[in-house]
């Protein structure tokens, strides 16, 4: 079983010393962003914030919030092939709980996925804060989720997670 570990930290608590230069995860949750993030993406971290903050200012409500997770350690050196890993399979698992981002557009890259479970199960290790809650509510995890995966054949693969879907608050009379 091949691993990702994935910690997730919320933004007011990083250092930007460490994103220099770094590659990962990153979810943004806007200032409109309630129950769903606005967007989850990866790559050179402050390159892309850079690039959101160009491109895509009108969509994302100031301040931002949310989670970073640079994915480093790596026993294959492969930091951007599994940074896009964890971001397919954070959105896929967003969608399955009633969590998908409100600006996403592209799904994610499937054959990477598929590349890293060819032989053995895949799994993703995911530490520090759960991306999926708004980081107003957010608390460390109390424990690991995992997200594991495995090739299902007919380049398509089958995923179990630790996350539920996403519970529905009753309205306030």
């Amino acid at each position: 079983m091949y691993t990702i570990y994935a910690e997730f930290q919320r933004f007011r608590e990083i250092n930007l010393v460490e994103l220099i230069g770094a590659t990962g995860v990153y979810v943004i949750w806007d200032a409109r962003s309630k129950a769903r993030p606005t967007y989850i993406g990866e790559g050179n971290i402050l390159k892309r914030f850079t690039d959101h903050v160009k491109r895509d200012n009108r969509r994302f409500a100031h301040p931002w919030n949310g989670y970073v997770a640079i994915i480093a350690g790596s026993t294959r050196d492969v930091h951007k092939y599994e940074s896009t890993v964890v971001e397919r399979l954070i959105l896929d698992v967003a969608k399955m709980t009633d969590r998908q981002p409100q600006v996403n557009v592209h799904p994610g890259h499937i054959s990477r996925v598929l590349r890293f479970c060819r032989d053995e199960m895949l799994r993703i290790a995911v530490s520090g804060y759960d991306p999926l809650i708004p980081p107003s509510e957010s608390k460390p995890l109390a424990r690991v989720k995992e997200i594991k995966i495995w090739a299902s054949g007919d380049g398509e693969y089958a995923f179990s997670s630790d996350w539920n879907l996403r519970r529905l608050r009753r309205p306030i009379i």
